[in-house]
C-alpha cells in the first residue's frame, strides 16, 4: 500500500533573504511517505513525509483547487527560528459531497534562500475502510436432526460496500473447505452438505475478505442430534430469508416454552390469511422449520422443504401450542383481558393525551433521550394494544431507545420527564441482549443495534404481547 520514495520534483532558486545566509545553497528535499493516497468522500487522510534543507525551511504549500485545498505551513513562524528538518503530517478531510475520482495535490517546499522543490501526491476516491458484512449468516448454534440422510442446507450471503475478494467456508472435522473468488460486491451461497448420521458436533467458519484485505468472520457450532428440547423457539410470519435477517430485532418473534418440548405462541394477525411457521434458529428456515405436515395435517413436521404454514384465517389474536416430539398442535383465537395503554396520562396534576414515543439515540432528526421530542407512535385504529411508527436511520450509526409516553407538558430546561407507563427491554435471567421481548415499567434500555442500511424503518409494538420489531421498509 504505502510506498516510500522521493517524489519527482522541479528545482528553482536564488537567495532573496540576506538575513539568513546560505549554508550550502542547495535546493530543499522532500521524501513523501507515499505518492498515492486512497480515500473516500467525507474521510480524513494525511499527507506525510520528511522535508530537509541545510539553509532552513521557509514554507511548505499544499494546493488543489478541486478539493478547495490551499494550505501553507510556515515552520519559521511556528518555531521562531530556522528549521532544517520538518516532519510533514497534514490532515485533510474531503467533503461528503466531493465529486471526482482522482486529484493531484501539489506540494511545494521553499527554503530561506528562495529555492523550491515541487512534488505531487495523487489522491483517489477508491479507498475501502469498511470490512465485509454478512447480510444473512448461519446462527451461532445450528441443530441438524439425525435422519436417514442427514444433511445441512448451508445458506448465507456476504457483501462489501466496495468489492469482495473471496469467501472461505471451512468445516475442519469434515475436511470441508472452499475458497470462492468473488467478482463484485456480493456473494450468495446455497449448498447442501452431507453429514454423518450420528451424534456429533462440527465447527463452521465463514470468512469474507475484501479487496483491501479487510475481513469478517462468522462462526457456528453444528450439532447433529435427535430432537433436542430447544430452550428457545421463534414464530416466523415472513417467507424470505432476507426478511429474517434485514430486521434490527423482532423477526422472527420469540415465543414461550411452557414444558419440555412444548411451546406456546401468542400472536396478533393484522390481516386475514397470515401464514406462520416456527423456527429454533433465527437466521434461516433450515435446517429445522416446524409447519403442517402435508401428509397429515393434524401434526407438524420439522422438515423445511415440505412443512406448510399454519394459516390464520381471521384478523385478531391467536394462541398456538405445539409439541416438537409428537407434532401435535392447536390453534385458537382469543381476546386479551389485560388493560391496554391509557388514552390520557397525568403529569403534575395536568391530564393530557397519552402519546407513546421512542426516546433514545441514533434516530435521524430526533433529539437524543428527550421525551418531549421522541419519535411519535400511532395507536392502531382496530387494536388498542398495537402501536407503530416510522423512523429514519443511517448506516453505521447505533440506535437505542425506550418506549415511553411523550412529555406534552414541559418545555425548556424542565422538559424530558419520564412518566408511567413505559416499556423497556429484557430483564433478569432471560436477558439475551438481543431485544427479544419487552417489559412494562422496568427492564433494561434497549441493547444498541448497529444499522447496516440507511433508510426508513418501521417499529411495531404490542403492549399485550410485550413484543416489538424494527425492520426496514424501503
Amino acid at each position: 500500500m504505502a510506498s516510500f520514495a522521493i517524489a519527482s520534483f522541479f528545482l528553482t532558486g536564488c537567495n532573496d533573504d540576506d538575513s539568513y545566509p546560505d549554508v550550502d545553497g542547495q535546493n530543499p528535499t522532500i521524501s513523501l511517505a507515499t505518492e498515492h493516497i486512497q480515500t473516500e468522500a467525507g474521510r480524513e487522510f494525511t499527507i506525510s513525509g520528511k522535508v530537509e534543507d541545510k539553509d532552513g525551511i521557509r514554507s511548505i504549500r499544499l494546493v488543489n483547487a478541486e478539493l478547495s485545498l490551499d494550505k501553507t505551513i510556515d515552520p519559521l513562524e511556528i518555531y521562531k527560528e530556522p528549521v532544517y528538518t520538518y516532519d510533514l503530517s497534514y490532515k485533510f478531510k474531503t467533503a461528503k459531497t466531493q465529486e471526482g475520482e482522482s486529484f493531484t495535490i501539489g506540494v511545494t517546499v521553499t527554503d530561506l534562500g528562495g529555492r523550491t522543490v515541487e512534488s505531487q501526491v495523487r489522491v483517489t476516491m477508491d479507498g475501502d475502510f469498511t470490512a465485509p458484512t454478512f447480510p444473512s449468516a448461519p446462527s451461532a448454534a445450528i441443530t441438524v436432526l439425525i435422519k436417514e440422510e442427514t444433511k445441512l442446507n448451508l445458506r448465507f450471503s456476504a457483501a462489501d460496500d466496495k468489492a469482495l475478494d473471496y469467501v472461505e467456508v471451512s468445516i475442519p472435522e469434515l475436511d470441508f473447505y472452499e475458497k470462492l473468488p468473488v467478482e463484485g460486491k456480493s456473494l450468495n451461497y446455497d449448498k447442501t452438505i452431507a453429514l454423518p448420521s450420528a451424534i456429533a458436533s462440527y465447527n463452521l467458519t465463514i470468512t469474507a475478505v475484501d479487496k483491501f484485505k479487510l475481513e469478517t468472520v462468522t462462526k457456528s457450532v453444528i450439532t447433529v442430534s435427535e430432537m433436542p428440547d430447544f430452550t428457545k423457539m421463534y414464530l416466523s410470519d415472513v417467507k424470505e430469508i432476507d426478511q429474517l435477517n434485514s430486521d434490527l430485532f423482532g423477526i422472527p418473534m420469540l415465543i414461550e416454552r411452557t414444558e419440555p418440548f412444548t411451546y406456546r405462541a401468542r400472536y396478533y394477525s393484522e390481516a386475514p390469511g397470515t401464514e406462520v411457521r416456527f423456527l429454533p434458529q433465527k437466521t434461516d428456515f433450515s435446517p429445522i422449520c416446524f409447519g403442517i405436515n402435508p401428509n397429515d395435517n393434524t401434526v407438524l413436521t420439522d422438515e423445511p422443504e415440505i412443512s406448510l404454514p399454519i394459516v390464520l384465517e381471521e384478523k385478531g389474536y391467536y394462541e398456538i401450542t405445539f409439541n416438537t416430539l409428537t407434532g401435535e398442535y392447536t390453534t385458537n383465537r382469543y381476546t386479551p383481558t389485560d388493560e391496554p395503554a391509557p388514552y390520557t396520562v397525568t403529569i403534575d396534576s395536568e391530564t393530557v393525551e397519552f402519546q407513546l414515543s421512542l426516546a433514545g439515540a441514533g434516530m435521524v432528526g430526533i433529539p437524543d433521550w428527550d421525551t418531549r421530542y421522541g419519535a411519535t407512535l400511532t395507536r392502531d385504529a382496530d387494536n388498542p394494544y398495537l402501536f407503530y411508527g416510522e423512523v429514519e436511520l443511517e448506516a453505521g450509526s447505533e440506535v437505542e431507545f425506550t418506549i415511553t409516553p411523550k412529555d406534552l407538558v414541559h418545555s425548556g430546561d424542565n422538559g424530558g420527564w419520564w412518566v408511567e407507563p413505559f416499556w423497556r427491554f429484557e430483564a433478569g435471567e432471560f436477558d439475551s441482549g438481543e431485544n427479544e421481548y419487552n417489559t412494562k415499567n422496568n427492564g433494561n434500555n434497549m441493547s444498541k443495534v448497529t444499522v447496516q442500511k440507511s433508510g426508513k424503518y418501521m417499529f411495531k409494538f404490542d403492549t399485550h404481547l410485550l413484543r416489538s420489531r424494527l425492520y426496514p421498509i424501503n
